[in-house]
């Protein structure tokens, strides 16, 4: 299998690195409800990593293409929206959209490459 392309990728691993900051900023003294809420989504994020840095982002198609531009710029703004300080139970819905977004992109891709492989 050909190697994957860096720029499919890159969306999907600032995705897991912005999951990872999110448990790291965490505050200990945050509701349990939210480091819980934190540490599945950073497990989310890895495995869409994961997934598509071993052959999960071959070949995307255009509509796959224009999500992951759209995910660059979603992890853009929380990006942004972290480096200003903003409490992490204010970005946690952020950060689990944008994770759902990469596991469904990543999830797209591998069916599109199952389905041309048959």
């Amino acid at each position: 299998m050909a190697p994957v392309p860096k720029e499919h990728v890159d969306p999907i691993l600032e995705n897991y690195l912005l999951a990872l900051a999110g448990v790291d900023q965490c505050s200990q003294s945050a509701p349990e409800t939210v480091r819980s809420r934190l540490a599945v989504n950073l497990e989310r994020a890895e495995r869409a990593y994961a997934d598509a840095a071993a052959d999960g982002l071959v070949e995307v198609s255009d509509d796959m293409a224009a999500e992951l531009g759209t995910l660059a710029q979603v992890n853009q703004e929380s990006r942004r929206r972290l480096h200003r300080g903003a409490p992490i139970t204010d970005l946690l819905v952020d950060l689990e959209q944008g994770t759902d977004q990469a596991n469904r992109i990543v999830r797209a891709a591998i069916f599109r490459q199952e389905k041309s492989a048959r």
